[in-house]
């Protein structure tokens, strides 16, 4: 029996021998609407691809123009408004008058119109300070503990002098400063009475208060002269010298001075040292 002859089996394609100008499908692109066939191999195409025909321009309308001018005008002036710190909270730079920060507020409130009259009390420090700055706050202090030059040794009267400036560097403080002052003589009651004016040559504003108290404590009795503030505004920066007198009116040499005399001791004092922070 004879074997019939093996018959051939599908032809593979032959890599080497496709048709040059069929070209291969390319790989997976995004399709386009206006995409133009491609052209056989070794020919230009036809006519270059183009997009659809541009749509005739429409002409603008002048008022779009006024107000694209109004928008950027606006944005402009809001930048300005922001960067000097009058829109949105009052972040602008703080007007410090050009006063500095001390390490010891002593060194530039010297108060020597107040030591011509009082010297330090024998056993107490010459003075006492400190010195804190924080992100909205910067404060110096500096405090004496005195007595009269002309005092006894049986003498128990004290003075003291207290000093206070302040940097705000988060809020201006002006529209609070008048009523801070005016507000000492809310305090007035049995004891104690206060009373506030206005002064003149000082920052923007400076108010002056007055402190008499009675000597026994009595609420009906009559009240003498023992305390002086002086309170000084110059732009976000807040300054306070304050005398405080105690004894008795009867401890002969070493009585208080007069209002006179210690308004003139403090206004020298604190114009002096308002210059001396400025120059440090």
């Amino acid at each position: 029996m004879s074997i019939p002859p093996q018959q051939p089996g599908p032809q593979q394609p032959n890599p080497y021998q496709q048709n040059p100008y069929l070209q291969q499908p390319p790989g997976p692109v995004p399709p386009s609407p206006y995409a133009q066939p491609p052209a056989p191999a070794g020919q230009p195409p036809a006519f270059p691809p183009q997009g659809p025909p541009p749509a005739a321009k429409r002409p603008v309308p002048p008022w779009v123009w006024g107000l694209g001018g109004a928008v950027v005008a606006s944005a402009v002036w809001a930048g300005v408004l922001f960067a000097g710190g009058t829109l949105g909270g009052g972040d602008g730079e703080a007007d410090l008058a050009g006063y500095r920060v001390q390490k010891n507020l002593c060194d530039a409130v010297t108060i020597d119109a107040f030591k011509e009259r009082y010297e330090t009390r024998l056993g107490s420090d010459p003075n006492s300070h400190y010195a804190s700055r924080q992100q909205g706050l910067d404060v110096n202090n500096c405090n004496w503990s005195l007595k009269d030059k002309d005092a006894s040794a049986s003498d128990y009267s004290s003075v003291f002098v207290n000093s206070t400036a302040q940097w705000h560097k988060k809020s201006e403080p002006k529209g609070e400063f008048a009523s801070l002052y005016k507000g000492f003589e809310d305090r007035s009651q049995g004891a104690y009475a206060y009373e506030t004016k206005p002064v003149d040559g000082f920052g923007d504003e400076a108010f002056l208060v007055v402190e008499k108290r009675s000597s026994t404590g009595s609420k009906t009795g009559p009240k003498e002269f023992g305390g002086m503030t002086l309170g000084v505004r110059d732009g976000w920066f807040t300054f306070e010298l304050q005398w405080s007198w105690y004894g008795s009116s009867t401890s002969g040499s070493s009585k208080a001075p007069s209002e006179q005399e210690v308004e003139k001791m403090i206004k020298s004092d604190a114009r002096d040292a308002l210059a001396a922070l400025k120059k440090s």
